[in-house]
């Protein structure tokens, strides 16, 4: 749910694998155990692992003198002002796994360091976690550029969020994209693993790059990272209260996030109705017989009766776009030829050899071309259907900056549900539901909390930044300055 074909629309991943899957577990693709919260776990402080020459150990006030990480130039790509990383940092030397990671410097005057600095996380598809940050988020929603229709070139994108804030994208779990490991059994994987390895991650980022140490740091993400990015920043918080080097965490933002599987669905089934997408019978029918709980209707005496109901959604639905249900599927290759998507276009650019080296990537010889969704990632269905409702219990009351908001036209993890899941949490409104807007139009509608902030974006789909990327940026650029909508 993190990274999805837009262009393909329910169809992406067969009308009936949407329907069950927004039904009962509308896993966040656009991706703990039993709902426990990450942050009572006690992990050993990494090492930091030499993958680094001794020029490049070598520091001058700070700053590196030869960046192993640096990229030189992109292939295709426009001229800019500002540096950008990418490269491995291992997180298990003995297992050889190593995570792939794509850094942009902020576009402002002066040292970026003294910008923020937001480590964004992308989700999964098709009931299973595991879709690549770098071909979400950075080359397709809310980084610098994203490729021409052939792949061939790189184009600037006007909204990106290096406008307000240094950017990291991180390709997490191992398996993802180009991360890997050495270790076949460790693409058998949860939310245990994906936030420890992802706090390694960090702790390593910031001992090779110590500039950016005392900035301001956020997590971010979407879908499955309504997991990721709760998870993560509760271990972070947690292992602050005792590491030598702390991550100076100040808040985090999830969007269309997959937080509560029983509410999630059931907010689906709610909306399809709601937005005329299915009939009365059928919502009730479907409301009655099944079990919202768990992945696929529930196995009963009443399996036939959920099955014929969840039938009839697949037929009313028709062939539509379930991330955007107001935008219209491609139906020519013309069409599909002139509209930015997700996939196709970043995946031909991303394999080529020269981008790779510029990159510093698939350094090893991976056996498999980079694919924006892996298929070799074993997810965990028991952290799938687990609620970060108690996560968010410890969350609320740390002091974190917390903005959660939904795109309102995505109908896979849609408004309806977070608003539902939100009511579960102790929260006093300090101010209303009003509008906000963006170039004299209403971008949205906030509710601010004592101990959060939720807003809607106004006409988005499940990728906000991707289909209303001046709203995203407004948004973003907001929470992150601290200056109302």
């Amino acid at each position: 749910m993190g990274s999805e074909l837009f262009c393909d629309g329910a169809r992406s991943c067969g009308l009936w694998v949407v329907v069950i899957w927004a039904l009962v577990l509308v896993v966040v693709v656009v991706v703990a155990g039993a709902g426990s919260v990450v942050a009572a776990r006690q992990i050993a402080e990494p090492e930091l692992i030499t993958q680094v020459t001794e020029a490049t150990e070598e520091r001058r006030g700070g700053l590196l003198v030869d960046d192993v990480h640096l990229i030189e130039s992109l292939p295709g790509g426009p001229p800019v002002s500002y540096s950008m990383r990418s490269g491995y940092i291992t997180v298990d030397e003995k297992a050889g796994r190593a995570l792939f990671f794509w850094f942009v410097e902020a576009d402002v005057p002066g040292d970026s360091a003294s910008a923020p600095l937001t480590l964004w996380l992308n989700g999964g598809k098709c009931l299973s976690p595991g879709c690549s940050s770098v071909g979400g988020g950075m080359l397709s929603e809310l980084g610098p550029f994203y490729p021409t229709p052939d792949g061939a070139h790189l184009q600037q994108n006007l909204y990106s969020w290096n406008k307000f804030s240094n950017l990291l994208f991180l390709e997490s779990p191992a398996g993802v994209g180009f991360s890997y490991s050495n270790t076949t059994s460790d693409y058998v994987t949860g939310d245990k693993k994906t936030a420890e390895d992802s706090y390694n991650f960090l702790v390593q980022f910031f001992q090779l790059y110590p500039q950016y140490a005392n900035s301001r740091f956020y997590i971010a993400g979407e879908s499955y990272a309504g997991h990721y990015v709760p998870q993560l920043a509760a271990l972070v918080l947690e292992q602050n209260k005792a590491a030598s080097t702390k991550i100076n965490l100040k808040g985090m933002m999830v969007g269309n996030a997959w937080t509560d599987t029983d509410i999630d669905n059931y907010g689906a089934i709610f909306y399809w109705w709601s937005h005329a997408l299915i009939s009365d019978a059928t919502f009730k029918g479907i409301s009655n017989e099944c079990n919202f709980s768990a992945v696929g209707p529930l196995r009963s005496a009443t399996d036939d009766k959920c099955t014929e109901y969840v039938d009839d959604a697949s037929e009313q639905l028709g062939s539509i776009n379930i991330y955007d249900i107001y935008v219209d599927v491609c139906v020519s290759s013309h069409a599909q030829a002139e509209t930015r998507h997700f996939g196709k276009q970043v995946e031909t650019y991303l394999n080529r050899p020269e981008v790779q080296v510029a990159l510093h990537a698939n350094v090893t010889g991976l056996p498999y071309r980079w694919t924006d969704c892996s298929d070799i990632v074993d997810y965990s269905y028991d952290d799938l259907l687990s609620s970060i409702l108690p996560t968010y219990h410890t969350l609320i009351n740390s002091g974190l900056e917390i903005l959660v908001f939904s795109g309102d036209v995505d109908a896979i993890v849609p408004v309806t549900g977070t608003r539902e899941w939100l009511s579960q949490l102790p929260l006093k409104i300090k101010s209303e539901w009003r509008p906000w807007y963006v170039n004299s139009q209403v971008g949205g509608y906030v509710t601010v909390y004592d101990k959060l902030t939720f807003s809607t974006v106004r006409g988005a789909g499940h990728m906000v930044p991707y289909t209303e990327p001046a709203r995203a940026l407004h948004l973003f650029e907001s929470f992150i300055n601290k200056t109302p909508l």
